[in-house]
């Protein structure tokens, strides 16, 4: 089970440079939906970051089993103590059903300087099967979430084209 996970953003040729300089790392390197050039980069090797970004999230609940393919939704919150305690919960019973049609994983995660910073990742077959969740009934429990008071806001991403197919994704 996947314990921790690091993220930074940038350039195709910074983030290259991190890949190559760190081959015993797994990296999976992920390009904005919608025609953004942004580019980040997971670091999904269970070990202490190389980023500088000091963006490090404990992972709190995962459901499913994260292959690192497909489509990816990041939801990011900012909640209170009570509010936190709320939402894992509510995010537990949702862990406990079936994941819905079309996902291979979720995974909530908070920041390790901040528990109040949440993200809530969803790893999907395809763009069509994310917005159908998106749209139901069982995305209910995220919408009272998904507020500016939470400093919500959302991204979603895909696997980057890759300059070296090897790129993309490497293991340890």
């Amino acid at each position: 089970m996947l314990q921790q996970l690091s993220l930074t953003f940038g350039s195709q040729d910074l983030l290259d440079k991190i890949i190559k300089k760190n081959p015993d790392r797994h990296f999976v390197l992920l390009a904005a939906t919608g025609g953004a050039k942004d580019l980040q980069l997971l670091d999904v090797s269970n070990r202490d970051s190389v980023f500088t970004s000091h963006l490090d999230y404990q992972v709190k609940i995962e459901h499913g089993q994260p292959d690192w393919q497909g489509f990816f939704s990041f939801n990011y919150f900012n909640l209170d103590m009570e509010s936190a305690k709320v939402f894992e919960g509510e995010v537990n019973k949702i862990a406990a059903s079936p994941l819905p049609a079309g996902m291979t994983a979720m995974l909530v995660l908070s920041k390790f300087k901040n528990s109040g910073e949440y993200v809530l990742l969803t790893i999907w077959d395809s763009s069509d099967a994310f917005m159908i969740w998106r749209r139901s009934n069982k995305f209910s429990p995220f919408t009272k979430y998904a507020t500016s008071l939470n400093n919500f806001h959302a991204a979603t991403y895909q696997l980057a084209p890759a300059k070296d197919q090897a790129h993309r994704t490497t293991e340890d």
